[in-house]
């Protein structure tokens, strides 16, 4: 595997930099979030539908996800891998304190799979809440997934979506110019208005540009599309029932040509024969 280069390398730490300040307090965060709490579900449900002996998450945080994979498979291999040190300590000490044998860690970003997993091939590759969006160059993600693929292998993806429409409006209202286009305009670094990561959202053109060579894309959902995105999980007691509906609409539009301009966008993939 070649090394990364000079200025991958200082934007991988950067990435990591971020996510290790984010894991002080990630797992208190979560846990209070219900819209969040809600979605993992819906990810993992589609997931599960998928068969597999070795599994690897990519962008795993803290751990939730490792740990609920390998607790409910036990006698399955499940390895992750997160380009933040202080994410990959509190996803081990999850899954030790879970009593789970069958997990394995590594650090580093989609580049640094084959090093940290040597002489292994996964036949289920997942990823959460947008980890890919903060890859360097998204084909050469794709390719080295490839490379440590099964020919047998899915791949269940999310990602930060460029074109968010529901929340153009939201934020005009706010007079947030500026977060309203930034999406769209490529100005997009994450979340918050005090620190930025480097980042990037992606549409479906971007995703099948990406991936198409070498995958075929199936089942493909969009989240949050009417529903509340995480970040505005606030408005779940104001929305009352409106909010079970606007989950239930949001699954509706997900089978329209509107489903790719929600929070997410989760694909299914599989490797094309050669």
């Amino acid at each position: 595997m070649a090394p990364h280069s000079e200025t991958s390398s200082r934007y991988y730490e950067e990435v990591a930099s971020y996510y290790d300040d984010d894991a002080r307090d990630f797992e208190q965060r979560y846990e209070v979030n219900p819209v969040l709490q809600r979605i993992r579900g819906a990810f993992r449900e589609i997931t599960e539908r998928q068969p597999f002996t070795q599994a690897l998450e990519i962008g795993c945080g803290p751990g939730f996800d490792v740990e609920y994979f390998a607790a409910r498979y036990p006698d399955r291999q499940v390895s992750a891998i997160d380009v933040s040190p202080g994410m990959i300590e509190l996803a081990k000490k999850r899954c030790d304190a879970a009593g789970l044998s069958n997990v394995h860690f590594g650090v580093g970003s989609v580049e640094d799979i084959p090093a940290q997993f040597p002489d292994t091939c996964f036949d289920l590759i997942f990823v959460y809440f947008g980890g890919l969006n903060t890859v360097f160059d998204l084909r050469k993600a794709a390719e080295d997934l490839r490379r440590v693929c099964t020919p047998d292998a899915r791949l269940v993806l999310t990602f930060v979506n460029r074109y968010y429409l529901t929340e153009i409006p939201l934020w005009l209202l706010m007079r947030r110019f500026d977060k309203a286009f930034e999406r769209i305009t490529n100005r997009w670094r994450g979340y918050s208005d005090h620190r930025k990561i480097p980042s990037r959202p992606y549409s479906a053109g971007d995703i099948r540009r990406a991936f198409g060579p070498d995958f075929e894309l199936g089942y493909h959902r969009g989240f949050s599309l009417l529903y509340p995105a995480w970040y505005r999980s606030h408005l779940l007691p104001k929305l009352g029932g409106t909010a079970e509906k606007l989950w239930r609409l949001d699954n509706l539009l997900a089978k329209t040509p509107l489903w790719n301009t929600g929070e997410y966008s989760l694909y299914e993939m599989r490797m094309k024969n050669p």
